[in-house]
């Protein structure tokens, strides 16, 4: 079995992620990508994220439907910062003997070394790389490429619903209508 972890704030999950996730699926051969909400980003400290609970709520109603897409509450279940090399580790506990891939955008790349225990995660994981707007290019790194941009950031999104603009067609209708619903990113909330 094939299995990729997805990790990231997904705050909110949007059509990129998916479009993503979906090419990875295909590009890998991969039977499942698992979608892994971080309780707390090493990479974003100080920065206020939308509450654990609500950020699970909207990567549920983003992958409903789709069965090769999974949740896992593993990092928001441990709380406190959230480590690539633990989820690794609890994803070798529960697929044993599966070939464990981690997805990471290019950004990310020149940065692994950096990862909190990145050896021992290496040994874990093989990663394959999204492409990202402004990241070094393919040949500075060894890992295998997904080979679709998409340009959509959670930053935009954010930014978008506080000044009052749509983002009907960026993400998935389910999660646009929690972020209603939540009153989520308005400049007043």
């Amino acid at each position: 079995m094939k299995i990729a972890l997805y990790g990231g704030t997904f705050d909110p999950i949007h059509h990129g992620h998916l479009i993503l996730a979906r090419e990875a699926l295909e590009q890998l051969a991969l039977d499942r990508v698992v979608f892994v909400p971080a309780a707390r980003s090493p990479f974003k400290p100080g920065i206020a994220s939308t509450p654990a609970l609500t950020r699970l709520e909207m990567v549920r109603a983003a992958i409903e439907g789709e069965s090769r897409f999974e949740l896992d509450e593993t990092e928001i279940s441990r709380g406190g910062t959230s480590y690539s090399v633990d989820t690794a580790l609890a994803a070798r506990e529960r697929w044993p003997g599966a070939e464990l891939w981690w997805l990471i955008g290019e950004d990310h790349v020149s940065e692994l070394p950096k990862w909190h225990r990145a050896e021992e995660l290496c040994e874990l994981v093989r990663f394959a790389v999204f492409a990202r707007k402004g990241a070094a290019s393919p040949e500075a790194h060894p890992f295998p490429r997904i080979g679709r941009r998409i340009d959509i950031s959670a930053t935009e999104l954010r930014e978008r619903v506080a000044r009052g603009a749509s983002i009907r067609y960026l993400v998935p209708e389910a999660v646009r209508m929690l972020i209603e619903s939540h009153n989520l990113y308005r400049a007043n909330s």
